[in-house]
C-alpha cells in the first residue's frame, strides 16, 4: 500500500508536467516562437468537464479560458437531392433532338411531271383554279400511276398551307406528317399531391445539419509548456515520450478529460484520441507499468479507450486519482 501512496495524486503537489494526462486523452499541443513557447488545448463533451479541467488547471497555476464550440455535420439521407448541375431527366421513352430543316429536291433531281403543264417553281400556295375541295380528289386512284412518290415530304409554308406536288400520289394537306408533341401530362389526384408534399417535406427535414455541441479548454502560450510539448510531438504527429512514467496527477487529468463508467458498470473506460492511434498501444502498456493491465478498444463500443476491469485493479485506480474533484458526475470518476 505504500507504493499506491506513492504514486497517488494527492502525495505531491501539482505541476505544470501534469499536463501529460490531458495529452493521453484528446488532448493536444502547439509550439509558437520555434518551439520557446507552447500551448495545451482540450475538446470535452460536457460543460462540467470542461470547469473541472480548468480549475485543475488553475491549481497548477496555469490559466484557461474555455470555450463552447458548434459543429454542424450533414445528415446522410438515402434518397438525397440530385447533384448539383445535374439535369432533370425527361420524360421516359421520349428523346428530344433539335429541329433540322426539312430538305429541299435537289435542282438535278428528276421529278416526274403531270398530264398537265408543270408549275416552273414549287407552289408555296395552294393553286387559285383549285376549284374542288381537296378530300374530293380521293375518288382519282389512277393519280398513283402518274409519276413515282417524292422520297421527303415538303415543309408546310408559314401560312398554313402545304404545297401540292401534282404526281406525287399525296393528298394535298392530308400528307404533311404531324409534328411530334409530347405526352400529355397525367393531372395527379388531390391526394397524391398531398402525399408527395409530404414526401418532400420529409426529405428536406432529413437534410437538416446535425448540430453537436462541445467544449474547448486552451491554455495560453507558456514558455513552461514548450518542453511538454516537444517530448509529445514530432511535428504534428502525436508520440508518447520513450520514459514516460504514469502516475497518479497525471492520470486523474486523464480521468477528468475522457473517462467515464461503461454503461453496464463492469469496468472504466480511459478515452485516447482518435486522430493518434499510434498512441494506444504505447499508452496501454504505461498504464500496466503503473499496476493497471487494460485492455484497447477500438471501434464503436466506445472506443478508443483503454478498459480497466476487476475490483483490485479499479481500487487501484481510485487510490491512483484521489477524491473526485467537486462538480464531477460519479459516472465519469473511478471510485472503489
Amino acid at each position: 500500500m505504500g507504493q499506491l501512496s506513492f504514486y497517488s495524486a494527492e502525495a505531491r503537489q501539482p505541476c505544470v508536467g501534469d499536463l501529460a494526462g490531458l495529452l493521453c486523452g484528446p488532448g493536444r499541443a502547439l509550439g509558437f516562437a520555434r518551439g520557446r513557447a507552447a500551448r495545451v488545448s482540450v475538446g470535452l463533451d460536457t460543460r462540467d468537464r470542461a470547469a473541472a479541467v480548468e480549475a485543475a488547471l488553475a491549481e497548477r497555476g496555469v490559466q484557461a479560458r474555455v470555450e463552447q464550440v458548434r459543429a454542424e455535420r450533414p445528415r446522410v439521407a438515402e434518397d438525397g437531392p440530385a447533384e448539383a448541375g445535374s439535369e432533370p431527366a425527361g420524360p421516359a421513352g421520349i428523346e428530344v433532338v433539335p429541329d433540322e430543316p426539312a430538305t429541299r429536291p435537289a435542282d438535278d433531281e428528276p421529278v416526274a411531271e403531270s398530264p398537265g403543264e408543270p408549275p416552273d417553281e414549287p407552289l408555296d400556295e395552294p393553286p387559285d383554279d383549285l376549284d374542288e375541295p381537296l378530300h374530293d380528289l380521293d375518288d382519282l386512284d389512277d393519280l398513283d400511276d402518274l409519276g413515282e412518290p417524292l422520297d421527303e415530304p415538303v415543309d408546310d409554308d408559314p401560312d398554313g398551307f402545304a404545297p401540292v406536288v401534282i404526281g406525287s400520289g399525296r393528298r394535298g394537306p392530308a400528307a404533311a406528317e404531324p409534328e411530334t408533341e409530347p405526352e400529355p401530362r397525367t393531372e395527379a389526384e388531390p391526394g397524391a399531391v398531398e402525399a408527395g408534399t409530404g414526401t418532400e417535406a420529409g426529405a428536406v427535414e432529413a437534410a437538416e445539419p446535425v448540430v453537436t455541441e462541445s467544449w474547448q479548454v486552451t491554455t495560453a502560450f507558456r514558455t513552461d509548456l514548450a518542453g511538454l510539448a516537444a517530448q509529445w510531438f514530432d511535428g504534428d504527429r502525436k508520440v508518447v515520450p520513450p520514459d514516460f512514467t504514469l502516475d497518479g496527477a497525471a492520470l486523474r487529468l486523464w480521468a477528468l478529460a475522457s473517462g467515464r463508467w461503461v454503461e453496464s458498470g463492469s469496468g472504466y473506460l480511459l478515452g485516447l484520441d482518435p486522430e493518434a492511434p499510434d498512441t494506444h498501444e504505447a499508452l496501454r502498456k504505461a498504464l500496466a507499468t503503473s499496476g493497471l493491465p487494460s485492455t484497447l478498444l477500438i471501434g464503436k463500443t466506445g472506443g478508443p479507450a483503454l478498459r480497466v476491469v476487476g475490483r483490485r485493479r479499479l481500487e487501484r485506480l481510485a487510490e491512483l486519482v484521489g477524491r473526485a474533484p467537486r462538480g464531477v458526475a460519479e459516472r465519469t470518476w473511478p471510485a472503489a
